[in-house]
């Protein structure tokens, strides 16, 4: 049975609710005594998720062509349409792939760029998101030039007039986070009519941003728009989808299609030859638990429990908190921090050994730690963690 997408929820639901919240924590199979705080890495899916994905592989395995034409009809009949208006767009300009990644080399190895054009980006990129750009630029002479941008950010102003005061008339690209690995918020909007005002192609890395924050893609305006829908999300691990905006299409080649064959929309651009289509569907129940909560409720509650660890954080004398308390400025659920004298990457194998999931940021300029905090986290999980920092810093 391949789930129905009920419409997103409208219905405020506090984010302190802890009646509520503890009723969706029920539907999450995490190991006991494991507190998982590496959200920015890898979701974890709700379990009606993972058993429609295993439902999926034993329908497939039972009943191959019935179950094929099924999903292909489920996926275009729901997924993508049903994925389309969550982001604010039209299902042909939405390409399923299987992570942000894969989307971003189908960004760089399809516009069309010549020798000696630039592609600008940040200093705050993610390493696989820079790394199909530097081969590019190895194998056919673009210039791929970061911009710097500081860290902790000062601002979306400083931001915009840093970026724009890298452009000439080379410049071809502009490629950029929307929140990045450390957890700040871009102003996609305003960089995407920078982008219109010079003529240029604005690509976005959006692997941190959907699923924790309302993310509409027409209002954003960039022309290209990759994600990973494993991570806030909480799809099924490799899943993804690339937005291809209608008129950014004459400057974007498909690397599986002629101009003037195949597939009329963005599904031009997603890898031919099979796939792993029960996953695939499972999007459908993924988007589904997701509405049944509504985005908005989520944004707050993630809102809610990074405010609550910033302030914990902020209380303790050594730690340095990097994250801004700006809402304009800084992810939902994704804490930066490091301590003095204690590089960060020491500690993520002490707190694992403690059942804590964390991660290190050795970035930027920095040693520190992330803590990504979604919905189904408790403010108990938040304390026993940061009662563990505390504890660590102690001993050292």
């Amino acid at each position: 049975m391949l789930t129905p997408i009920c419409a997103p929820n409208t219905r405020h639901i506090a984010p302190d609710d802890t009646s509520y919240w503890s009723q969706v924590r029920a539907h999450f199979m995490l190991e006991p005594g494991q507190v998982y705080l590496n959200n920015a890495a890898l979701g974890l899916p709700p379990k009606p998720v993972t058993e429609a994905v295993g439902r999926g592989f034993a329908r497939l395995a039972e009943n191959p062509t019935g179950a094929k034409r099924a999903f292909y009809r489920y996926i275009e009949e729901s997924v993508r349409p049903g994925l389309a208006a969550f982001l604010g767009v039209q299902p042909e300009e939405i390409a399923l792939t299987r992570n942000a990644t894969e989307s971003l080399y189908d960004v760089v190895n399809g516009l069309r760029l010549a020798s000696g054009d630039r592609v600008l980006t940040t200093t705050q990129e993610h390493p696989s998101a820079v790394r199909p750009w530097t081969v590019r630029a190895a194998r056919t002479g673009i210039r791929v030039e970061p911009v710097f941008i500081p860290s902790p950010v000062v601002s979306e102003t400083d931001i915009e007039t840093r970026i724009r005061g890298a452009i000439d008339d080379r410049t071809r690209v502009l490629f950029f986070c929307h929140i990045t690995r450390g957890g700040y918020l871009y102003p996609v909007a305003n960089l995407s009519a920078l982008g219109r005002e010079y003529g240029l192609v604005t690509a976005v890395d959006g692997a941190q941003a959907v699923g924790a924050m309302s993310v509409n893609l027409a209002d954003l305006g960039c022309d290209l728009y990759a994600n990973s829908l494993h991570k806030w999300f909480l799809g099924p691990s490799g899943t993804g989808f690339l937005y291809v905006r209608k008129n950014v299409r004459a400057a974007f080649s498909s690397l599986f299609y002629e101009e003037d064959e195949g597939e009329p929309g963005a599904a031009r651009y997603e890898t031919l030859g099979t796939y792993d289509l029960p996953v695939r569907a499972a999007l459908g129940t993924a988007l589904d638990f997701l509405n049944r909560i509504g985005i908005a409720n989520i944004e707050m509650r993630l809102r809610m429990l990074s405010g609550y660890l910033r302030e914990r954080l902020r209380g303790i004398s050594r730690v340095r908190l990097l994250s801004p308390i700006s809402h304009t400025l800084s992810s939902p659920g994704a804490t930066l921090f490091e301590i003095d004298g204690i590089p960060g990457s020491s500690l993520v194998g002490p707190f694992f050994d403690a059942g804590l999931h964390v991660d290190d940021h050795t970035r930027d300029g920095h040693d520190g730690m992330r803590i990504s905090t979604h919905y189904y986290n408790t403010l108990e999980e938040i304390d026993r963690c940061v009662d563990m920092l505390e504890t660590l810093i102690r001993s050292r």
